[in-house]
């Protein structure tokens, strides 16, 4: 596996977990689809690892046989180029690859196996050297690009990289080093899960793409002849000597200058916020601010240099001090001086958010080889191991599941493929499968991500559906306009008109607003187009697909208002993460602007608030103060983070309209406003609800122990502790503290029962 920012610190190698509930597969099928021309006699597979005694060790998938590593299996004959007989000195290497038809049903078992690689050539094995199980030398040789006489030279490959053990899989295609071929990975798990990763398009299409969308700097990575890419830190160009050997160097230097006087600020999503400076050895060093690492230092040793930012060596990737601080401060720093995201202008820029994914790969110098492969239409969702730490802020191909049953290696991957996206649910604009006259651009719009513009008469998206029921949907549509706006029209795939919305003007291409309308849709797989009958230009973000009588529901989050008068953005460690709005003063306002309200009605409000004073008081209104719905009262909560909803029931008239919050005294955060439509909201505090206040976890996200605050209501209380697929993970009677230093990362739910069977359920993330 590469290198996790935060889950390296599992050590993914032995995640042996101590409950026994605990759901991995030890005998887990892995199969190899040929969706290539080539047939399955000239490709060539080989599996290698470290078994769970530590042991380097090869998989026979011909029958699943677990074998030690050993020189003895060094028979096959491989090419000597320039006298280069390998580290055998006879040009013998290991017997180790076996032809995919000669692979029952091309399906093997993968036991409990650690760093483990599938590979896959073509035409010709590849000629990995055994050195032994154990001892030293131990492990295998295996291809090396910059070996101008490697025996490898030449041939087409592909990995996948994994790790299976009681813990579930990790799982990734990777574009790290290099793209010799289209792969596809899937991954089902109880429970119905299923996920996929990899490449859309055929391997002459990416090569066209990716010569068509890198700059001059780029191009020699790619081999027009053979198709292989390179990445920059593989290729000559980007080594000492190289043309391109300087060509992060002068972006580099310039954080390095700038931030020996000036703080980096920076927030890293689950790791907190980080302030520091370069000191006078040339290190940056940084601090804990919030979040899983507060008052704790991490370190980098000196100024990285090109090949270390590329291949994730060097000064980041060593540690210090506070060793597990470090390598997550390198990895997150890494991470930015690829995507370009650490500011150099002039002045202070204050707290720079690493995890905001609309900003990557915005401004050279910066990676565009791993900018490549995040482009729409190159990878499933956008995502792929484009460099060694591009899992920051979860970018990368990783697929996991705690409980999986199937794991299927696509040679070739998805082109002309496609998975047809769930109704009800939500589509983003530009997934389509199909397109006419339509652009696309980053979105500044919540969540991120890009949205579709140029949206002009007769252009059309086309979008691949699985309707679960028959019956009318309401179709919601995120959209924005400069001028007229525009007419879109829902089609099926005979022309049929569905459904038609006007699209006005929403004051900016980046204005948002949500506006619906009900539409009839048949069972099963369809194609639904978006046409545009008439238009003078408008964005569209996304559509979502709810049942008609579904309620509504909308949340604000604080750090997304158009308008902030007054009110201080800072790292929250509520469930979700993101920020919260603090050190609120009377008078201090939000605002969100185009909040659609289908239905005249009741609807409930919910603000997300904390307090480590005495509270204060809120209000809301809509367009300015037209429409006011009074104040509410907000409690002291203890802490700051420590959070809880305040609601209040309120009518509106269906209308678009500019949704604020007014801060009638301070004293409080706020980290969001939900408001849903009254036939679907949540009750107000109900008997269970203010039970649930009675207890209090910190800190969230958490490393290594839960610190629970309780009152005596939930004395004598039981606990289970369920996963994210809600797996029993752990049980027992509630304390004061909980150890989760040996769960894996990811979202888990505390469920307290108490002595009269009631229960509260509180969620955390683990780190």
């Amino acid at each position: 596996m590469r290198k996790p920012a935060l889950s390296f610190l599992l050590g993914l190698v032995a995640l042996l977990l101590p409950f026994a509930s605990w759901a991995g597969n030890p005998a887990l099928p892995f199969q190899i689809t040929n969706a290539s021309t080539t047939p399955d006699a000239d490709l060539y597979v080989a599996i290698v690892g470290i078994d769970g005694n530590g042991n380097h060790c090869w998989i026979n998938p011909t029958n699943s046989q677990v074998l030690p590593m050993s020189s003895s299996y060094n028979t096959v004959t491989g090419p000597t180029y320039n006298g280069n007989t390998g580290p055998g000195a006879n040009s013998k290497y290991a017997n180790c690859f076996f032809k995919l038809s000669t692979i029952p049903n091309k399906t093997f078992n993968l036991p409990y196996i650690a760093g483990c690689r599938v590979y896959i050539s073509r035409q010709s094995q590849l000629y990995f050297y055994f050195f032994g199980a154990s001892g030293a030398p131990s492990g295998y040789s295996a291809p090396d690009p910059q070996n101008p006489n490697d025996p490898n030279k030449g041939l087409i490959y592909e990995i996948i990289e994994l790790t299976n053990n009681a813990g579930g899989i990790f799982c990734n295609t990777s574009r790290v080093d290099a793209f010799h071929y289209p792969m596809g990975l899937e991954l089902f798990g109880g429970g119905g899960y299923y996920k996929r990763t990899g490449e859309l398009k055929t391997a002459a299409q990416i090569l066209a793409a990716y010569q068509a969308n890198v700059p001059s700097e780029f191009q020699s990575l790619a081999n027009a002849s053979t198709g292989i890419i390179y990445c920059p830190g593989k290729s000559p160009a980007f080594q000492a000597g190289g043309a391109q050997a300087g060509y992060f160097n002068s972006y580099i230097d310039a954080i390095w200058t700038k931030y020996k006087t000036t703080d980096l600020i920076f927030y890293a999503g689950n790791a907190g916020v980080f302030k520091g400076r370069v000191d006078a050895n040339n290190r940056l060093v940084v601090v804990g601010q919030s979040g899983a690492f507060t008052g704790r230092t991490g370190i980098i040793p000196s100024k990285p240099t090109q090949l270390d930012m590329l291949e994730a060596r060097g000064a980041l990737a060593t540690g210090v001090s506070d060793v597990t601080v470090d390598l997550v401060v390198q990895s997150q720093v890494a991470a930015a001086i690829n995507r370009h995201i650490i500011s150099t202008a002039a002045g202070s820029p204050g707290q720079q958010d690493f995890y905001n994914a609309s900003t990557y790969f915005q401004t050279a110098p910066m990676n565009y080889y791993a900018r490549f492969w995040h482009l729409p239409g190159i990878s499933v969702d956008n995502f792929s191991y484009g460099f060694a730490y591009d899992d920051v802020n979860d970018q990368s191909s990783t697929l996991q599941n705690t409980a999986p049953t199937k794991v299927v290696a696509v040679w070739g991957g998805f082109a002309g493929s496609v998975t047809p996206q769930a109704i009800p649910g939500k589509i983003e604009a530009e997934s389509f499968t199909a397109q006419q006259g339509t652009d696309s651009e980053v979105t500044t719009d919540t969540g991120g991500g890009r949205n579709v513009d140029w949206y002009e008469t007769g252009d059309w998206l086309d979008y691949s559906v699985n309707v679960a029921t028959a019956g009318t949907y309401t179709a919601q549509f995120r959209v924005a306009s400069a001028n007229g706006g525009a007419t879109l029209q829902l089609r099926n795939s005979s022309g049929t008109v569905l459904g038609s919305i006007n699209v006005g003007n929403t004051g900016g291409w980046q204005n948002w607003q949500t506006i619906s309308t009900n539409v009839t849709l048949p069972a099963g797989t369809q194609t639904l187009r978006l046409h545009a009958s008439a238009s003078t230009g408008c964005n569209v973000n996304w559509l979502n697909f709810v049942a008609a009588s579904s309620a509504f529901s909308v949340t604000l989050q604080a750090e997304a208002a158009n308008v902030n008068n007054g009110m201080t953005m800072e790292a929250c460690t509520d469930v979700g993460g993101g920020q919260n709005a603090g050190y609120i003063d009377a008078g201090d306002y939000l605002v969100w602007n185009g909040i659609n309200f289908p239905t005249t009605g009741t609807y409930t409000i919910e603000y997300r608030v904390a307090s480590g004073a005495s509270g204060g008081t809120i209000s809301s209104d809509l367009n300015a103060g037209n429409i006011q719905f009074g104040n509410s009262t907000i409690a002291g909560t203890g802490g700051w983070q420590n959070w809880t909803t305040v609601s209040k029931n309120v009518t509106i008239n269906a209308g678009t309209y500019n949704f604020g919050i007014y801060a009638q005294t301070g004293g409080y955060n706020l980290n969001y406003v939900r408001i849903t439509k009254a036939a679907g909201a949540r009750p107000l505090a109900t008997a269970n609800d203010q039970l649930a206040s009675q207890l209090s976890l910190y800190p969230n996200p958490v490393a290594e122990k839960l610190q629970l605050e309780t009152t005596p209501a939930l004395a004598g209380s039981s606990y289970r502790l369920l996963n994210s697929v809600g797996q029993a993970v752990g049980s027992g009677q509630l304390g004061n503290t909980l150890n989760v230093a040996n769960l894996p990362a990811g979202l888990y739910m505390l469920v307290v029962t108490t002595a009269d069977k009631q229960t509260v359920t509180k969620r955390f993330t683990k780190l």
